[in-house]
């Protein structure tokens, strides 16, 4: 990919120069330039978005093979819907990225005199209210970005570091439709910790603050499982019950149902 942008690139660059009227102004050679320095660095950021997606996809995969290398326990057969599905949005997004068009950037509209007078590089910046203090809040973050980085590293194992990051998540993006799936996932970081305790917590969380949320089943199952870590058997197998009455056509009833199985079995 690189090497076709790098030769679109020229061979924009060869056409604008080419059009350029030869008894051309300075300012003419300016707007060219800045045009060709827009494609620049339109592809350079093409360029490292598409490194990004490549480079979660192939975590994604080795996470995915690993996974069903490994899927003969009901706990991590749970988890390979759910990286599945995120291993087809990244790919769909990588190839949005490497579809996309490469346009040249329409112009600028030209600063206002007084702009150009102060400063013929830069706007004025609005001023700054009265009321807000010196220092600023720290910039928000990108609700997906954080909600992915958060994702990231708890397939890698870095299960503190992906707690923190779902809650700060859930904090700072209240109203975003995944909050349901971050409670879920921090209680998954606790699970695999071996915490079982704090994740009973995370996964009733789930079940009270978010009853719409798509990761009730599997906060369900996992609830469950965690009561079975500790010895609470009666309270874990009625978790287990509780799942295949509310969704019993789901992939999580499936598995309390072999679950449940193992633990009737003499």
């Amino acid at each position: 990919m690189r090497n076709g942008k790098a030769l679109l690139l020229a061979g924009l660059a060869t056409v604008l120069l080419a059009g350029a009227p030869r008894g051309g102004t300075r300012e003419d050679i300016q707007r060219m330039q800045g045009e060709i320095a827009s494609l620049a660095s339109r592809v350079q950021n093409l360029e490292a978005q598409t490194a990004d997606l490549k480079k979660g996809l192939a975590d994604l995969k080795a996470a995915v093979e690993a996974l069903e290398r490994s899927a003969q326990t009901a706990d991590l057969r749970a988890d390979l819907s759910e990286i599945r599905r995120r291993l087809e949005a990244l790919e769909a997004r990588l190839e949005s990225v490497e579809a996309r068009p490469l346009s040249p950037a329409p112009a600028p509209p030209p600063p206002a005199p007084e702009a150009a007078e102060a400063n013929p590089l830069v706007s004025p910046a609005p001023a700054a209210s009265p009321s807000a203090p010196a220092s600023a809040a720290p910039a928000a973050e990108n609700p997906e970005e954080l909600y992915n980085q958060a994702y990231h590293d708890y397939l890698q194992g870095r299960y503190d570091q992906a707690r923190g990051e779902f809650q700060r998540f859930l904090e700072a993006f209240p109203a975003d439709a995944r909050t349901g799936n971050a409670q879920y996932w921090i209680g998954e970081c606790f699970y695999s910790q071996k915490r079982y305790g704090e994740a009973k917590e995370a996964f009733r969380t789930v079940l009270d603050r978010f009853p719409t949320s798509p990761k009730v089943p599997a906060a369900r199952l996992k609830l469950g499982f965690a009561h079975l870590a500790l010895d609470e058997t009666a309270q874990g197998v009625t978790a287990l019950k509780i799942l295949i009455q509310t969704a019993p056509d789901s992939e999580e009833a499936a598995l309390a149902r072999e679950r449940l199985k193992r633990i009737q079995e003499p």
